[in-house]
């Protein structure tokens, strides 16, 4: 089967491949760079499926396929839920700028706010939502899963490995960030980790599943 992914985000790319060995991932940014999209919804899972349904429409093969969208952010207890699901461009938000921002400068700005509330770390959560969207078998398929890993921000970032937030995140029963775990080690236990298990669990335990 194929599964199309609506990101430009290379880091996610990487990941997602790596946890869906078996089924044909197919990410071509030169196919799919004129994909634009507005993520004006108010939930992870509302700007999931807004791509899934933005990609889904750029798709001209014929055969059985998905389209598959990621949303994902960081929650931070002590900033009241921030970034949420303005993790991307968090820093520029708070500049006024359009766009996404650099990792490191979203990573600055979650510190400087802490650093408001004189807070040396916070409880925090990724949180990662997948949304499918496709034709299999001439039945319609839309389905949208969601993954959380619970842990703690730190105002030190720690590590080279990952991206986005992972040097400031250390998980839940670990005393690494995510940016110092090696790529296997935050696979095993990684938000998106376990919203692609429910996508996956989803395919095949449904009678239109063809693999």
């Amino acid at each position: 089967m194929k599964i199309f992914i609506a990101s430009s985000n290379q880091g996610k790319i990487k990941e997602i491949q790596g946890i869906f060995k078996d089924y044909t991932i197919i990410a071509d940014a030169s196919k799919f760079e004129h994909l634009k999209v507005e993520e004006n919804a108010d939930s992870f899972e509302g700007n999931a499926m807004i791509k899934a349904k933005a990609l889904i429409n750029l798709i001209d093969d014929s055969s059985n396929f998905l389209a598959m969208a990621d949303d994902s952010g960081l929650c931070i207890d002590g900033l009241d839920g921030e970034p949420g699901i303005y993790s991307a461009r968090y820093a520029n938000i708070k500049s006024g700028i359009l766009g996404n921002s650099s990792d490191i400068s979203n990573i600055e700005c979650v510190i400087e706010n802490m650093k408001k509330k004189s807070l040396q770390n916070s409880k925090a959560k990724f949180v990662a939502c997948i949304a499918i969207i496709g034709n299999i078998n001439g039945k319609h398929i839309e389905f949208i899963s969601r993954g959380e890993l619970e842990g703690e921000i730190i105002n030190n970032p720690r590590g080279k490995n990952g991206f986005g937030y992972d040097p400031i995140f250390i998980p839940l029963g670990h005393c690494k960030t995510l940016g110092e775990l090696e790529p296997e080690e935050k696979n095993k236990i990684s938000h998106r980790k376990k919203a692609l298990e429910k996508i996956k669990d989803f395919l095949h335990t449904h009678p239109f599943n063809n693999d």
